[in-house]
């Protein structure tokens, strides 16, 4: 052990080579950088951890991480994994997760609209995103992750949202001759 001033002090029984040793190693112990050992904290944490974290609470692929197209989408997500997991097959886990991912979904049931028992259909508006055939089966693949296992998918109804500034511009010329 040492004092303020680094001297040894006489607390210690055996003043010897082993316990000199312990104090310097215990003293480079102190200076560790302990702040990249808590990652758990999602929002301080590495970028480049989130995929490792992501597999840990399982939600990677099919399940919202491939749908992820932020870091902020991909941190949240995280956050909610657990509650996405233990709520799992019902309407607020497939609602949860298109908001997580940043898209306003409706999910009706069959008895809602009179449709075929254990079906459902999907509405989801999908402001100022891209969509093509491959954003599709994302989608369909992450709803078929996170649905019940009885109940079926029967429509997704995709509403494309776009929203742009435009100017508009107009310009008028009037003349008037006058013959005498």
């Amino acid at each position: 052990m040492r004092t303020a001033n680094n001297q040894r002090d006489n607390l210690s029984p055996i003043a010897d080579i082993s316990s000199q040793t312990f104090d310097d190693l215990f003293a480079r112990f102190q200076e560790l950088d302990t702040e990249c050992l808590l990652v758990y904290l999602f929002d301080k944490v590495e970028e480049s951890a989130l995929i490792h974290l992501a597999e840990q609470f399982h939600i990677t692929g099919n399940e919202g991480w491939a749908g992820c197209t932020t870091v902020a989408e991909k941190r949240d997500l995280i956050k909610n994994s657990l509650n996405l997991h233990r709520f799992r097959g019902t309407k607020y886990s497939l609602v949860r997760v298109l908001e997580i991912l940043g898209l306003n979904g409706k999910v009706s049931e069959w008895f809602e609209y009179g449709g075929l028992p254990y079906h459902f259909r999907i509405s989801v508006e999908m402001n100022d995103k891209a969509f093509d055939e491959f954003t599709e089966q994302q989608l369909l693949d992450l709803i078929t992750a996170n649905k019940n296992v009885r109940s079926h998918l029967e429509s997704l109804i995709i509403h494309l949202i776009s929203t742009t500034t435009q100017m508009y511009a107009s310009y008028t010329t009037t003349s008037e001759e006058v013959t005498v």
